[in-house]
């Protein structure tokens, strides 16, 4: 058996596993699996093995670090989250991102189920255990931004993002859905067909490519952190033959942190991107066979085959691109040409170009293969570790973002507002929603720099919600 990793261990590779055990939830095949105790996938020296099934024992050494049935959420953040905490809060871009099959463990590891309850206070200000990695790292940003706020005069502004990128729906804002649940009365699972698709949308001659046309909120209280957790818990889900409740859409939180030293002309922003994907499902199990017969119209008709479908084929795009970023990086291409592969755009899913800073290794990243342990699901189990393995292979070399002088970024939200004011482009009504959404992002860029540059800024994160400790262990970490 693999030994359980410490947090010494932790020296920023790129790929983790984790292994959901047998009867840990979901329903599916993780509930009949679980009644004679027969496994697929161990961990063992050396790295994650599958076997049994009457072939030959595969063995996968890639991973440095596999959590196990033993550890939990409190141990997996505490072990992997520290360092890479700290280098967004000294300017460097971070995605954390969860990847495996459906029912595999993954919303358990970054947003947990419970995000509804949170919402509504029911673990105050602390918490809970089962917290994932994106609710416990919010929190601890938050104590730590505090901490930092009280020992210099640096002026800090925290702001948050949630989307999920679905199939019928297209971009949602996340908290426009939470408001119409609220207005409503109507529950998450309600929603799963949201209207409001919101005109959020991937400008893709960025550098890398970005979203617009999302809320972002100043995270400066016990409110705005509770309405992210509302957020988050009107997720799109729905249950399947392989999980009760399978996630239907890929999430993504973005954290966005704004600094300005008094009397500086300029202002350094870095980004924090916890990414759930969508589960690969194997669609005859997950929705039944009679789904795929005639897949051109009973497919179709059958709305979860199709998000399924559609959920696979962004999974592989991103793994096609994957694969040729990590093959290039191995044949000995330079930064500046990784970087030009990984942010190309052309016709692929929103999800890959989401990701590119990853892929280029401009950002401090960091994956959870999510593996089932399920013997009904050795050949996903194996196809989510092949993506691991190539994943651990990319060039990484994440560096702190440099300031951006306010002149700069003050012309820039000039900009975005001139181009939502612009008429032009006619019937074209995703140019019209892509103006409309650029220009929201300048007047919200525009309200930052306000705030930011302002004698009395970020006084919100009261002491009384985030209390001047962090909610891991800190015991070993040096104090800066």
């Amino acid at each position: 058996m693999a030994a359980a990793a410490t947090a010494a261990d932790d020296d920023g590779g790129m790929a983790l596993v984790r292994i959901k055990p047998l009867g840990a939830g979901g329903g599916g095949v993780e509930a009949s699996a679980s009644e004679d105790g027969e496994v697929g996938v161990v961990a063992e020296d050396g790295g994650v093995a599958i076997v049994g099934g009457g072939a030959r024992k595969s063995v996968w050494a890639y991973p440095k670090h596999v959590i196990g049935a033993e550890q939990d959420n409190v141990a997996l953040y505490a072990e992997f989250m520290p360092r890479r905490v700290d280098a967004f809060l000294e300017g460097t871009n971070v995605n954390i991102m969860c990847y495996g099959q459906t029912g595999s463990g993954k919303t358990h590891t970054m947003p947990p189920g419970i995000m509804a309850r949170a919402a509504a206070g029911a673990f105050g200000s602390e918490p809970a255990p089962e917290f994932g990695l994106c609710p416990r790292g919010l929190l601890d940003i938050c104590v730590q931004l505090e901490q930092r706020r009280q020992q210099s005069d640096t002026r800090y502004l925290l702001t948050a993002s949630a989307v999920e990128l679905t199939v019928a729906e297209g971009n949602i804002d996340m908290f426009s859905k939470a408001e119409v649940a609220n207005s409503s009365g109507a529950l998450p699972d309600q929603l799963r067909w949201f209207s409001g698709a919101n005109g959020i949308l991937l400008d893709k001659t960025t550098k890398p490519p970005a979203l617009f046309g999302m809320t972002e909120t100043t995270i400066d209280g016990p409110e705005s952190v509770l309405a992210l957790f509302e957020a988050i818990a009107c997720r799109n889900t729905a249950g399947t033959g392989m999980n009760d409740t399978s996630s239907r859409s890929h999430c993504f939180v973005f954290l966005t942190l704004y600094a300005h030293a008094p009397g500086s002309d300029a202002v350094r922003t870095s980004r924090f991107q916890f990414i759930d994907l969508a589960g690969s499902e194997r669609l005859n199990d997950a929705h039944g066979s009679k789904a795929s017969t005639n897949s051109t119209q009973a497919g179709l008709n059958n709305v979860g085959y199709y998000e399924g479908l559609s959920t696979n084929f962004g999974l592989m795009m991103l793994s096609q691109r994957m694969r040729e970023v990590a093959t290039a990086g191995k044949k000995g291409a330079s930064a500046k040409k990784l970087v030009q592969m990984s942010f190309k755009t052309g016709a692929e899913p929103d999800l890959v170009p989401l990701l590119s800073e990853t892929l280029a290794g401009c950002a401090l990243s960091l994956i959870c293969v999510c593996v089932s342990a399920a013997p009904a699901n050795r050949s996903q189990s194996r196809n989510a570790l092949d993506f691991g393995r190539v994943f651990s292979t990319l060039k990484v070399w994440p560096r702190k973002q440099p300031e951006v002088k306010l002149r700069v970024l003050r012309a820039r939200a000039s900009e975005l507002v001139a181009s939502g004011n612009a008429k032009g482009g006619g019937a074209n009504a995703r140019y019209t929603a892509v103006r409309k959404a650029q220009g929201e992002a300048g007047r919200k860029l525009g309200e930052v720099l306000a705030a930011i540059t302002a004698s009395a800024v970020f006084d919100g994160l009261t002491r009384r919600f985030f209390r001047n400790r962090s909610p891991h262990s800190h015991e070993g970490r040096k104090k800066k």
